[in-house]
């Protein structure tokens, strides 16, 4: 679920490499949302780069349950 990658992310250090598919397909919901600003190559199988999490992606983790 994209809310558990938030998680993960405001939880770990920035800027974060994902690799994994599933996870990738998760921050471009985040990053659609607003909640993070991250860069996410076109190319299937490369790594995306998350850099920041955004004051509203801090907003929804608390609203969520996060944080």
């Amino acid at each position: 679920m994209a809310y558990e990658l938030l998680r993960r992310i405001i939880a770990g250090a920035l800027p974060m490499t994902v690799t994994h598919e599933e996870d990738i397909e998760h921050l471009r919901i985040l990053r659609d949302a607003g909640y993070v600003k991250a860069d996410i190559p076109l190319d299937d199988g490369a790594a995306a780069v998350v850099n920041a999490v955004t004051p509203l992606g801090r907003t929804a983790m608390r609203y969520f349950g996060g944080e």
